[in-house]
């Protein structure tokens, strides 16, 4: 299933360009992470920006850089529910499907709302932010 990719709602928005891994597959809209200086599909611990573009082997992607002040729209695996205010979710990294889970053992993102757009609805979306762990951008994220 395709989902939109995130999007960001507001906060900083500082893009920068990285070359893509030999290996790299995500879609505009992924969460990626730097191995060895390169873009890949991000993962647990892994998160340094979202998308901006596809890969493209040995390119270059821009991303827009993740802080965990930053309010991100994503879609959630399930139906939402005011009740997930507040609570800690999994990213699913899966190219051009990522979204979130109701796993909460190993959370990457915390949800603030759900989108205005949506209320409460199967597959909707939520408004969320990243837990500074996985912030590659701070130093904290441990891969």
């Amino acid at each position: 299933m395709a989902t939109q990719g995130l999007k960001l709602v507001s906060g900083p928005q500082e893009v920068r360009e990285y070359t893509s891994a030999a290996t790299g597959t995500y879609a505009a809209g992924d969460v990626v992470g730097l191995t060895s200086g390169a873009c890949v599909i991000g993962a647990d611990n892994l998160c340094m920006g979202v998308a901006l573009e596809a890969a493209l082997t040995s390119g270059t992607t821009h991303i827009i850089v993740i802080y965990p002040e930053q309010v991100w729209s994503v879609e959630y695996v399930g139906t939402t529910a005011a009740s997930m205010c507040g609570e800690d979710y999994l990213m699913t990294f899966t190219t051009g499907s990522q979204c979130l889970s109701a796993t909460t053992s190993t959370p990457t993102m915390t949800v603030l709302k759900l989108d205005p757009r949506d209320g409460a609805l199967a597959t909707g979306r939520v408004h969320a932010h990243f837990n500074a762990h996985n912030c590659q951008a701070l130093g904290l994220a441990t891969a």
